[in-house]
């Protein structure tokens, strides 16, 4: 197959027509994030993230596992879009239309506002520099070179900026089959420094990251500068489309590229080369969080001289919303709240808890069930767009287990097997989605409710005016799912009975009409129409 070196320009490439007194015609946009956000274009999405490609499963037939297909749409476990990636290494081997037949597929059978993973060059476009002793940069060489030129070689990026180039090349080949652009995959993945507090030597928060604590090697003006590509090339090409950062995990490195331009030298914003700071340059953010990883399930009691423990689904869920309100308090710091600048699409683009105990962590089949029903009800009610489940399948067989994320599958490990084997998790994000799809939170409704500790409960309303309800018992207990609760409907509503499904609905199609009063919840979510 044809490299780079090679590629003929595809039609779906614009064609751009130059003059000799007028600029190139594809030019960037002057907008930035500061100015705009697109409008999401849809209800939320029930995602997860590819994984594992083994060689007996195509990427049409993992896409066809997580959403089923034109034939058969009710064979998938509900997953409405994917986080697949399109890396520079990949597409300057194989032609950047090596998977145009793939995105049109994903396409075809119902995915939407698939969700790509961007960056990781070729070896022929890797830095060659050490900014530190110990690792090479992983980012790209020229980066500084001019995003921009009049054409000379063909494109209006200029192609002697091989990222640019990149970007340029991929979001042409793929213009209306990806919603969101996310800039690599946790740039900010560390060595120790990230979680130090203002004050500490060496935090984040008022140091730049150093090259060498962070997962690119290269100094966070250089991630800001890929951002800052990304965004005025894919917006040059998709207007609609979003820039995403990649996948962050800590505050402090947010807070970096929000208080730093892609200025090379100390991040200083510089009016005519570097006119913005970092949070510029994506309009959606985009997290990873691990609730048995944040330390949202345990915490440190000094008259224990240990940790005390909270192994269970609702401590993990709130977890979540713990670390990102972390987050949008960084970006609410720097104006991003509607007010000054708009506010950005959210998004998590990884997240689950094991469902075996792999040492000290949460693991049980039903706090993952619990957890992943929880999660995705209040996602909406926090005003996330889309959640990424990790991961379509087993990262191992159970056999070959070496941490906790073999156990975190919607699918048993595929290797060396002909048919795909779900876990509880797949019927619960398939009854969810069933249940929610297309429908909206509906905070007065949820309010009305008047649901009190220990129950949970929350309102979605369809397009049809109908409501369903999710309510459980919340879960207060280290490493024990049993709660027990009593909920009654308001008077107000009108009901007298309603349709209860539990949360594998998907697999057992059974429901129950039960008395709207003194229904009777446990630490399991159920759904009551």
């Amino acid at each position: 197959m044809s490299n780079t070196n090679t590629l003929p320009i595809p039609r779906s490439w614009p064609i751009c027509w130059f003059f000799i007194l007028l600029p190139f015609a594809c030019t960037q946009s002057q907008q930035t994030a500061n100015d705009t956000v697109p409008t999401f274009p849809s209800t939320f999405d029930f995602g997860a993230n590819m994984g594992n490609y083994p060689p007996n499963f195509t990427d049409k037939a993992l896409a066809a596992l997580a959403h089923g297909t034109v034939e058969l749409p009710e064979s998938g476990v509900g997953v409405s879009s994917i986080r697949p990636g399109l890396f520079d290494y990949f597409l300057d081997h194989w032609g950047y239309d090596i998977r145009l037949e793939h995105f049109r597929f994903y396409d075809s059978i119902g995915l939407r506002n698939t969700l790509v993973i961007s960056g990781f060059p070729a070896e022929r476009n890797r830095d060659t520099t050490f900014y530190c002793a110990e690792a090479r940069s992983q980012m790209f060489r020229d980066m500084y070179s001019d995003i921009w030129d009049n054409g000379e070689y063909g494109t209006p990026v200029n192609d002697k900026n091989p990222y640019a180039l990149y970007i340029w090349k991929a979001a042409n080949t793929y213009k209306g089959l990806i919603k969101i652009w996310e800039v690599w995959n946790e740039p900010d993945l560390d060595t120790g420094n990230g979680y130090l507090l203002p004050g500490q030597p060496g935090n984040w928060w008022e140091n730049a990251p150093q090259p060498c604590e962070t997962a690119i090697k290269a100094p966070v003006f250089f991630y800001i500068r890929a951002l800052r590509i990304t965004y005025e090339v894919v917006k040059s090409v998709d207007p609609t489309a979003f820039v995403a950062v990649g996948g962050l995990g800590w505050p402090s490195y947010l807070d970096a590229i929000c208080r730093y331009s892609d200025n090379p030298l100390d991040g200083a914003v510089d009016s005519k080369q570097y006119p913005n700071k970092g949070g510029a340059y994506f309009d959606c953010m985009s997290f990873h969080t691990y609730p048995h990883l944040n330390n949202s399930l345990r915490k440190w009691r000094n008259e224990l001289n240990d940790f005390q423990y909270f192994r269970h689904s609702d401590a993990a869920t709130e977890g979540v919303w713990s670390h990102k309100n972390a987050l949008r308090d960084v970006l609410e710091k720097y104006g991003y709240d509607d007010t000054r600048y708009p506010r950005k699409i959210w998004i998590c683009s990884e997240f689950n808890i094991p469902r075996k105990p792999f040492g000290d962590f949460i693991g049980s089949e039903a706090a993952q069930v619990n957890f992943l029903v929880k999660t995705l009800v209040t996602a909406q009610k926090e005003g996330m767009s889309q959640m990424h489940l990790y991961s379509l399948s087993d990262e191992k067989s159970e056999d070959k287990a070496d941490s906790e994320f073999c156990y975190m599958g919607l699918f048993k490990n595929l290797e060396n097997k002909t048919i795909a084997t779900p876990n509880a998790i797949a019927y619960a994000l398939k009854t969810t989605s069933l249940l929610l799809k297309d429908a909206t939170y509906d905070s007065v409704r949820t309010m009305a409710m008047l649901a009190k500790d220990p129950a949970r409960g929350f309102a979605f309303k369809h397009k049809n005016g109908a409501y369903t309800y999710v309510l459980w018992a919340k879960t207060t207990l280290d490493r024990d799912e049993t709660s027990n609760a009593t909920y009654s409907f308001p008077k107000s509503f009108g009901l007298e009975k309603v349709s209860l499904k539990a949360w594998d609905f998907s697999l057992t199609n059974k429901s129950s009409d039960v008395d709207a009063q003194q229904i009777l919840l446990t630490g399991t979510p159920v759904f009551l129409r």
